[in-house]
């Protein structure tokens, strides 16, 4: 329990790191890929520039993303994520910016299934 609270409190102070005083929300949501949920939000700091914030939901993957490689899981998440982005942009997006995720899947093992917690990527509307 007590991982459970340092690893959100971790995570939140994280994610406003990264919280500009000129951005806004502009679309928050849930989605689900297979069994398993995601909360996200994506910030705008003007018309076009866009951050886009991916928290999964629950402490372990389950279903098909559980079963996968941590590698393959990232991927797959990934995937929706850019998803996202472009639902948020009414003409497509431009250009990407930088990426931020809870442990990298070339680098780091993931033995409890549980990362990527959060994935976080700037990018550029048309």
């Amino acid at each position: 329990m007590a991982k459970s609270i340092f690893c959100f409190f971790a995570l939140f102070l994280f994610s406003t790191s990264f919280v500009s005083a000129n951005e806004t929300i502009y679309k928050e949501g849930k989605t689900n890929l297979g069994e398993s949920s995601f909360n996200y939000t994506v910030f705008s700091a003007n018309s076009n520039a866009r951050r886009i914030e991916v928290v999964h939901t629950k402490n372990r993957y389950s279903g098909a993303l559980a079963e996968m490689s941590f590698r393959e899981r990232h991927l797959q998440i990934f995937a929706m994520v850019a998803v996202l982005m472009k639902e948020s942009c009414l003409t497509g997006v431009s250009s990407l910016g930088d990426i931020h995720i809870s442990r990298d899947p070339e680098r780091e093992e993931d033995p409890d299934v549980s990362h990527p917690k959060f994935f976080i990527w700037k990018y550029v509307c048309k």
